[in-house]
């Protein structure tokens, strides 16, 4: 036992020779860190609207770059042939066009007297263009020049030119706004009628299901930042679990691939695949209504 008290207490005398250091070091190196290209992850986490931004401007991107020939719904040869795809773009682009005017008019204003940001304007006014315009502009060309937009307003705020206000009435402006577009949706989906008073053809039910798989498929992928740059916007008013159920109930929806859309009828043999998608987007919407409605304590 003797000799062991050395050993222990000569460790308990260099701790604080061998920590002074480590601790400072942090000091003198994150400012430089911060300034380095790596920063982005820094950023994304410490700037509020920075990953909100950064998924819209990549969600936007893929459908006009990443996608396998690009944007469909203007091509005039392609495009006959790919009418899922296509619907499935429409959708996609609706959800952007809400986020991006919800952005411009709630997440980055403290109230109604503040102005709203140039580039989060233009860029939602660029939005609102035909999807299906071949050129003069051309929708591509147009969407592209949002894209420029979206980033330009993405670097001020990195700069803290521009700025996101993570407040609990900006989230419930969000989700009411989504809230108003999949109710559009879910009517699509368990309509049975047209306005003209036909039925719901195969072609149709097929559009109807891909647009709002579009839709689904940005709204969950959004919703998911949200969850974590609202997370005490949420704790707050109590809504941590239902926002997980929205984000489970979207991503049900997105994932939902079937080799063939059948629009069977409530007692036929063939499956109503609108039905089936229907199912969780009102479970979505239950919970964004749910939200939406809750006073701001």
């Amino acid at each position: 036992p003797a000799p062991t008290e050395p050993e222990t207490t000569e460790p308990e005398t260099l701790e604080p020779e061998t920590t002074e250091p480590a601790t400072s070091k942090p000091e003198t190196t994150e400012p430089a860190a911060a300034k380095s290209a790596t920063t982005e992850q820094l950023t994304s986490a410490e700037i509020p609207g920075v990953a909100f931004t950064q998924k819209l401007i990549e969600l936007l991107d893929y459908e006009l770059n990443g996608r396998f020939w690009g944007w469909r719904p203007n091509d005039l040869l392609i495009g006959r042939f790919t009418d899922n795809i296509n619907e499935f773009q429409l959708g996609a682009l609706e959800a952007s066009r809400y986020t991006a005017k919800t952005l411009k008019e709630s997440l980055t204003r403290l109230g109604d007297a503040d102005a709203y940001d140039p580039n989060l304007v233009e860029a939602v006014s660029l939005l609102m263009g035909r999807a299906d315009k071949f050129w003069f502009p051309s929708s591509e060309s147009q969407y592209e020049e949002a894209l420029e937009n979206l980033q330009e307003f993405l670097n001020n705020l990195r700069q803290g030119k521009s700025h996101f206000y993570c407040r609990t009435e900006n989230l419930q402006a969000l989700i009411s706004s989504y809230r108003d577009l999949l109710g559009n949706c879910l009517e699509n989906l368990v309509k049975m009628e047209e306005p003209d008073g036909s039925g719901v053809s195969h072609f149709r039910a097929d559009n109807y299901f891909y647009y709002c798989q579009g839709v689904a498929h940005v709204m969950h992928e959004m919703l998911r930042t949200v969850r974590v740059d609202f997370v005490e916007q949420l704790q707050t008013i109590d809504a941590v679990a239902l926002m997980n159920n929205i984000v489970e109930d979207l991503e049900r929806a997105s994932e939902n691939d079937p080799w063939l859309i059948t629009n069977g009828g409530d007692d036929g043999i063939l499956a109503n695949h609108r039905y089936n998608l229907a199912a969780p987007i009102s479970s979505a919407l239950h919970s964004m209504s749910t939200i939406s409605g809750v006073r701001c304590p």
